[in-house]
C-alpha cells in the first residue's frame, strides 16, 4: 500500500474522529452507560460533533468523490432489500411488544441518523477513497471493514463491557461489507447512511420495546434472551452474516468495475 497525502490526511481525520466519538462517549456516559441509555436520553452531542467534524473536513478538502453529492436511482435502491426486511421485521417486532412514547421514538431517530451519518461519511466516504488512492479496490474494502469493526471495540470505554463491545465489533465489521456494497453499486454515500440509521433505530426501537415490556410484565425471556450465552451471545453476529454474504455477492464484479477510484 502507497502512503500519500490524501490517505495521511484521511487517517489524521480518522484518529481524531475516533478520539471525538469515544472520548466525547466516556465522558457524557461516565463509561458506564449502555447504548441503548445513551440514544435513548437525549441527543447525542459527541455524534453531532463528530458528523459535523467529518463533514467539515470533507467540505474544507473539497473530498466530493465520498459522494455526499450524489442520489441514486430507483434500481440503486432495490438493492437495499435485504437490510430492509430485517428493519421492517424487526420493528414489527416492537410494535407487537410495545413502541417507547414518541419522545424516545424521535430521539433514538435522530441520534441514530447521527451515528450512520457520521460513521459514513467516515469509512464508507472518507476512509475508503483514501484507501482507494493507496491500493487496488478488495485491499480498499478489507481495510475499511476492519477498521469500522475495530472502532466499535472501543464501545468498551462507554459501556464498560468489553465481551458486548467485541461482539459488536465482529457484528460491525460484516454489517460493513453491505455498507460498502451499497456505496460501490450505487455511485452514492446516501443509500448507505440511510440504512445503516434505519439498521440502528429498528435495533434499539427493539431493545426499547423489550425492557419495557419486560418491566411491564411481560416474561423477560419474551423480550430478551435469557442469559445471554452460548449461540445466543453470539446472535447479532449470525444475525448480520445473511447482510454480510449478500454484500459479497453485490461485490462480486468489483475487481473488473471499480478498479478506478471515482473522479
Amino acid at each position: 500500500m502507497q502512503m500519500n497525502l490524501r490517505l495521511g490526511l484521511a487517517l489524521v481525520a480518522f484518529v481524531i474522529w475516533t478520539a471525538i466519538t469515544v472520548i466525547g462517549g466516556n465522558l457524557t456516559t461516565g463509561g458506564e452507560a449502555s447504548l441503548l441509555d445513551a440514544v435513548t436520553s437525549g441527543l447525542g452531542w459527541t455524534w453531532l460533533i463528530a458528523a459535523g467534524f467529518i463533514l467539515a473536513v470533507v467540505l474544507w478538502l473539497g473530498w466530493r468523490d465520498v459522494r455526499l453529492d450524489r442520489w441514486t436511482d430507483a434500481a440503486g435502491w432495490r438493492l437495499v432489500w435485504l437490510p430492509m426486511v430485517y428493519i421492517a421485521g424487526g420493528l414489527v417486532v416492537a410494535t407487537f411488544l410495545g413502541l417507547p412514547p414518541a419522545m424516545v421514538l424521535l430521539l433514538v431517530l435522530l441520534n441514530t441518523f447521527l451515528v450512520g451519518f457520521s460513521e459514513e461519511v467516515m469509512f464508507r466516504g472518507v476512509l475508503l477513497q483514501a484507501f482507494r488512492h493507496a491500493t487496488s479496490i478488495w485491499p480498499a474494502v478489507l481495510l475499511t471493514s476492519v477498521a469500522f469493526g475495530a472502532v466499535h471495540s472501543l464501545n468498551v470505554f462507554v459501556t464498560g463491557d468489553l465481551m458486548a463491545a467485541l461482539i459488536q465489533s465482529a457484528a460491525a465489521f460484516l454489517s460493513g461489507l453491505v455498507f460498502i456494497a451499497l456505496r460501490l453499486r450505487t455511485g452514492s454515500l446516501w443509500p448507505p447512511i440511510i440504512v445503516h440509521a434505519l439498521w440502528d433505530f429498528a435495533t434499539f426501537t427493539l431493545g426499547a420495546a423489550g425492557a419495557a415490556a419486560a418491566n411491564d410484565g411481560l416474561p423477560a425471556e419474551a423480550a430478551t434472551p435469557a442469559g445471554a450465552t452460548g449461540l445466543v451471545e453470539f446472535l447479532p453476529v449470525l444475525l448480520v452474516l445473511p447482510n454480510a454474504i449478500y454484500g459479497l455477492w453485490l461485490m462480486r464484479d468489483i475487481r473488473r468495475t471499480h478498479a478506478a477510484p471515482d473522479a
